[in-house]
């Protein structure tokens, strides 16, 4: 008996890869992307097996968990299009979701990786219209553009890191008064 493949995932299986997910944005915003596989098997309750039966690589793993993140952040660029300082409100957005999960400016410095590349671009897209619309209102430096956002949250984890023994609330304060000041007018 052979089986049918268009036929739908077992309920199991699409309950564990959903356990696997949330155990690997966890552990990710916990400890790092170079969290052990094993570690977010155990906090998601499946066996190594069923981890790498659902992602074959920790790439794939991660790039699986910044597409909600991506889709989060181009649905709010949209939301904010056409409002005054939008471009400085999907900052604030992505940074909020940097220092709540993690990780996301890692997923921007490796555009080049095949499973992060078409997440950065789209994250990059999601900023252009704004970044255009913030140097045209006067809100955004003029000499700013994507590539200088990108590299503003990479600064900001950076800075997390090195000021891990700061209170956490105050920390991020200072990091996003001194962002903004980089990017904005």
């Amino acid at each position: 008996m052979s089986q049918d493949p268009e036929r739908a995932p077992r309920r199991d299986a699409v309950r564990n890869r959903a356990r696997l997910l949330d155990a690997a944005r966890k552990t990710f915003a916990e400890h790092g992307l170079d969290v052990p596989l094993e570690e977010v098997a155990r906090t998601a309750g499946v066996s190594r097996t069923t981890l790498y039966r659902n992602f074959a690589t920790r790439e794939e793993l991660a790039a699986t968990v910044f597409e909600d993140n991506v889709a989060w952040i181009e649905e709010r660029a949209a939301e904010l299009t056409g409002r005054p300082s939008a471009v400085v409100q999907l900052f604030d957005f992505v940074l909020d979701l940097q220092f709540a999960h993690g990780g996301i400016a890692h997923m921007l410095s490796q555009a080049g990786a095949s499973w992060f590349s078409s997440l950065a671009g789209r994250t990059a897209a999601a900023f252009v219209p704004l970044l255009e619309a913030g140097r045209a209102e006067g809100v955004v430096r003029p000499d700013v553009f994507v590539c200088d956002v990108i590299l503003a949250y990479q600064m900001a984890e950076g800075a997390m890191h090195d000021a891990e023994g700061d209170a956490g609330e105050e920390n991020r304060k200072r990091i996003r008064a001194m962002l903004h000041r980089s990017l904005f007018l």
